[in-house]
């Protein structure tokens, strides 16, 4: 059959002859974009070394040529950075994009949708499986943002716009949920009935990809139905590697001096594990002796509207962010807390420039993922005593709200995170730590830790004291 224009557009933008079931993808794609009967979504899945990513990338430049405008988003700063640079093009957070604040000054004000000024624009997200239809968490406590609804609400409110879903089922999906909404056909048809879904599968792993070990277990990890034990097959010499806790400690060691701290992360299973490991990689392999030095990466645990403004490329600074400490400024211990100032530059937004920030050190080594409330109405009533000149209660608690220690970033060590917060991140080095293994936790929910803490890695993965059960 003749290709249409369009068809042989992509084709070029892809610069290799694309598989029989890629070539089904672009026909897919072409048909989404022509579809003009009614509002319409296109949901794209696919696991990891299915080429997506690669086949999205040259959607985008088929459509810039054709003058169709693109927008690209992400859940994340670091997905969003993913993104962009495989397709070529500027990429930014699903909050930056859809959301803003009713007052640019009172940072305690609700969150609200911006309106979608765009037209006959298509919409595309990455990493959807991250997008949860809880609601959304902007300072701590629970609000009627729900991400994924507004997210549609925002798209389909600009004329002719269009919306593609794109992520791997087998990932984690959102904190407190059980399923990927964003990526779930039933789910979408059922809270959207008014728009017409589209959807498409790629499950064939390229060549190329099957080259990695990694991805070969990754894609047997997905596709077997485990008994109990999934069986890794290793291969000397190959990209995934088993190491013993002996070991650990000159691989990341190789691995941080080879290619940088930014480059190397340990997946642990619990904030209590993670905390252990940035313990002993500041101590032993970095030689970091104070509870924080210039040099020292960490990871924003809690959304933050304090110190970013709203026309920063960043627009928030969100949970997960990580940024390095370019030079300690002060300590300073009030309100029963300790704060430290810093001159700080974040890895996916290096554009910012330095930055400013007044850290907790207290979360640093908390098991919890952040602050917990109780500690937070104590800073709250603290902070409270310096502005009792303020009569009006609702003016009072406004400037705690701007206080520059209430709004204090809690941060952790970004050496070694949870699963969950290493989501939507790539790292040439990931060190995956089974930890404590209880038989009763084999399962799909295991699996799948499994298999997204595997496909965070560039380069390579190391399976650290996982248990010879695991292996043939």
């Amino acid at each position: 059959m003749e290709k249409s224009p369009f068809q042989k557009l992509l084709i070029e933008k892809f610069g290799l002859t694309p598989t029989e079931h890629q070539s089904e993808l672009f026909q897919a794609l072409e048909d989404f974009v022509k579809y003009r009967d009614r509002k319409s979504a296109f949901v794209l899945t696919g696991y990891a070394g299915t080429g997506k990513t690669s086949v999205l990338g040259a959607f985008v430049k088929a459509l810039k040529s054709v003058k169709v405008p693109v927008k690209l988003l992400a859940p994340t700063g670091r997905a969003a950075k993913v993104f962009g640079g495989k397709s070529s093009a500027d990429a930014f957070t699903i909050h930056k994009q859809i959301y803003r604040r009713k007052s640019k000054t009172d940072f305690g004000s609700p969150l609200s949708l911006q309106p979608n000024l765009s037209k006959h624009t298509v919409f595309i997200v990455d990493e959807a499986s991250m997008i949860g239809d809880y609601t959304l968490q902007s300072d701590g406590s629970v609000n009627a943002r729900n991400l994924l609804e507004d997210l549609f609400e925002y798209v389909y409110s600009g004329v002719g716009c269009k919306l593609i879903l794109m992520g791997d089922e087998g990932q984690l999906p959102p904190v407190g949920s059980d399923h990927s909404p964003a990526l779930s056909l039933k789910y979408l048809e059922h809270h959207f009935p008014e728009l017409q879904i589209f959807n498409f599968r790629l499950t064939e792993v390229l060549r190329q990809a099957e080259d990695s070990e990694v991805l070969k277990n990754a894609t047997l990890l997905r596709n077997t139905e485990w008994v109990d034990y999934p069986k890794f097959d290793l291969v000397p010499g190959g990209d995934l590697i088993r190491i013993n806790g002996m070991e650990l400690q000159d691989a990341l060691d190789s691995a941080i001096h080879a290619d940088g701290a930014e480059e190397c992360i340990v997946v642990t299973r619990s904030n209590k594990r993670a905390n252990n490991y940035n313990l002993q990689i500041r101590g032993r392999i970095l030689w970091y002796e104070e509870q924080l030095s210039g040099g020292d990466y960490l990871m924003v645990v809690k959304n933050n509207y304090y110190w970013m403004g709203e026309d920063s490329r960043m627009g928030f600074i969100a949970n997960g962010e990580i940024f390095r400490i370019r030079r300690i400024l002060g300590y300073e211990e009030l309100y029963g807390f300790n704060f430290v100032r810093v001159m700080a530059n974040f890895v996916d937004y290096e554009q910012e420039g330095d930055v400013e920030l007044i850290l907790h050190t207290e979360t640093l080594l908390t098991e919890g993922p952040s602050l917990p409330r109780d500690r937070m109405k104590e800073l709250f009533y603290a902070v409270e005593q310096d502005y009792v000149h303020i009569k009006v209660k609702k003016d009072r608690y406004e400037a705690i709200l701007k206080d520059l220690y209430f709004n204090a970033l809690q941060v952790k060590y970004a050496y070694a995170v949870t699963c969950h917060k290493s989501q939507g991140g790539q790292w040439k080095h990931v060190f995956i730590d089974q930890g404590f293994l209880n038989e009763d936790i084999l399962g799909p929910d295991y699996y799948r830790w499994l298999y997204t803490a595997l496909t965070r890695t560039t380069d390579k993965a190391y399976l650290v004291n996982f248990n010879d059960a695991f292996f043939e």
